[in-house]
């Protein structure tokens, strides 16, 4: 017997009523079917900071083909430039239950949020003209208001008018904006990057690398990246090159770009790595190679040549006064194999640059102890060893966590298949754990086109054949005719970096309430609420904890 939301579902699968509903931005939705309970409404209360955005979803369900039109306005006037269309894209395969997707090791991931394969609403599309037609039998649009839109301290009320020639659909957002100031980037105390690939950049827009409309398209990334919270940003290999026997390093062009993410409100700025496991990415080779000449470092050479590195590093630091933003990139992912080798690289540049902070996502523990300054563990890796990481901590070392292809499962990440929340709640677990914050290695690296694959093999010569990344961990933004594009992912990050720094200011007036309202939420990388409702709930105490 099928149930009575199964029958409301097929409904408003098949049927040819019009119908309109506000959905959370939290709240996946897709192009085919969608589970329209008593939940799905026309109107939608939100509770945002002062310099927070009031977003909401719009799901549409219309005949395929027919035009229609959408406003909103505020106290009787338009706003404008405040739509967007949501994209779909394909999830070809599930994330896995361990790492990567489940062909890897043969196991259902009970913990997804629909079986693959599937389409689903991703892309964050702004809309020139408010004027558009139905593809899909479900429609999905966004309308994001910033506070520049006189969104003030108070009650705010936002009518929405959906029309075509056979139908006038209505919807209402109210949204309460608490007198709670969301810090500027500048300010933020949660450290997010986002690895950025130049190259895809440059394919995707048809650029020609340090060219002026290179230089105005980076400006977009970096507009976009801010806004969405990331605050630290990549140094391109290519500022830095061998020739003629000699490191030479392109300040002119290295000091504008880090100008522009500068400019944005970007603090860090972290150094391309100078070492790597070899052209066949051997994880047993205990001997790291120099990036730019492939020489072994345990040879005369290769610590000559790192010498050189750091020379033309630190002059180019300590002529911009970068000490305290220069982050220094080693080898990435060091391992038990490499670790020695890792010790020595590290003791040498800290003897050369003594006051460069060295980060690096690990692989290893005790064996590169000393050698870094910012840890950034797997959070697998954090939550099982928690207590090595407290005892760095003792010594003045930072604690970051990243995600890449691992973990799976029920465990915090970023991949297209897993509820929205998980993205939101990295910043409610830097809050529960007191860490520093978040890296992946993601942001732009497509390896296909994103909007037709999101699941991609193993870019590795080493990768076996079922060796896959899961749907979406190549990328968190997208290609647009114009520029980057944001994702309903990457604002569910924002919104996660938000509630970090708001948690702060909690945290100072009343930390015994900022841990009750935070463990209401999250209790560890495994064991979190993911009831919208509930987030929520929570989320307007905490606004009003501040007030």
């Amino acid at each position: 017997m099928k149930t009575v939301a199964t029958v409301i579902l097929l409904l408003f699968t098949h049927g040819a009523m019009a119908q309109l509903w506000l959905i959370d931005p939290l709240e996946a939705i897709y192009p085919d079917s969608n589970p329209v309970t008593d939940s799905y409404s026309s109107s939608l209360k939100q509770d945002v900071p002062l310099g927070g955005i009031a977003e909401v979803h719009l799901l549409i369900k219309i005949p395929i083909g027919e035009t229609f039109t959408v406003v909103a306005s505020k106290d009787g006037h338009v706003l404008k430039g405040v739509w967007s269309e949501l994209v779909e894209v394909p999830i070809e395969q599930n994330t896995g239950l361990d790492s990567r997707t489940e062909q890897f090791s043969n196991q259902i991931n009970p913990y997804v949020i629909r079986r693959a394969p599937f389409r689903k609403f991703e892309v964050i599309r702004p809309l020139s003209d408010p004027k558009l037609s139905s593809k899909t039998i479900f429609t999905a649009l966004r309308l994001a208001i910033p506070m520049s839109s006189n969104l003030t301290k108070g009650n705010h009320k936002i009518d929405i008018l959906v029309n075509s020639n056979t139908m006038h659909l209505n919807g209402t957002l109210k949204v309460k904006v608490h007198s709670a100031v969301l810090p500027a980037l500048d300010k933020s105390q949660f450290f997010y990057t986002n690895w950025f690939n130049l190259r895809q950049m440059e394919e995707q827009h048809d650029l020609i690398r340090w060219s002026e409309s290179w230089f105005a398209m980076l400006k977009k990334y970096a507009k976009l990246m801010a806004h969405g919270r990331q605050n630290s940003i990549t140094i391109p290999h290519d500022l830095i090159r061998f020739e003629a026997g000699t490191f030479v390093l392109e300040h002119e062009k290295m000091k504008r770009y880090i100008d522009v993410f500068k400019n944005e409100g970007f603090k860090y700025f972290e150094a391309p790595h100078l070492m790597y496991r070899g052209d066949n990415d051997d994880w047993s080779d205990p001997e790291l190679k120099v990036v730019f000449t492939k020489k072994g470092y345990f040879s005369e050479e290769g610590k000559a040549d790192i010498e050189a590195l750091i020379r033309v590093i630190y002059d180019f630091v300590k002529a911009n006064n970068l000490e305290k933003h220069w982050l220094q990139h080693i080898a990435d992912e060091p391992t038990s194999a490499n670790a020695g080798c890792y010790q020595q690289v590290a003791q040498q540049i800290k003897s050369l640059f003594p006051e460069v902070q060295i980060m690096e996502a690990t692989n290893d523990r005790d064996g590169l102890v000393g050698a870094i300054d910012i840890w950034c563990p797997l959070i697998n890796d954090f939550q099982e060893n928690e207590l090595f990481f407290r005892e760095r901590e003792k010594h003045g070392e930072r604690v970051l966590v990243y995600t890449c292809l691992v973990p799976g499962g029920k465990w915090l990440n970023r991949t297209l298949d897993m509820e929205h929340l998980r993205q939101v709640y990295f910043g409610w677990g830097a809050a529960f754990y007191d860490t520093a914050g978040y890296l992946h290695w993601g942001l732009n690296q497509y390896q296909a086109d994103p909007y037709v694959q999101s699941v991609v093999h193993h870019p590795s010569p080493a990768a076996s054949a079922n060796n896959f990344l899961p749907a979406g961990d190549t990328h968190i933004i997208y290609p647009g005719t114009h520029g980057p594009l944001s994702s309903i992912r990457f604002e569910a990050h924002r919104l996660g970096c938000e509630d970090y720094d708001v948690l702060q200011l909690l945290k100072q007036k009343k930390p015994r309430k900022h841990n009750r309202l935070v463990e209401k939420l999250f209790k560890s990388y495994t064991d979190y609420n993911v009831s919208i409702q509930d987030y929520r709930k929570t989320k307007k105490k905490l606004l009003k904890s501040i007030e």
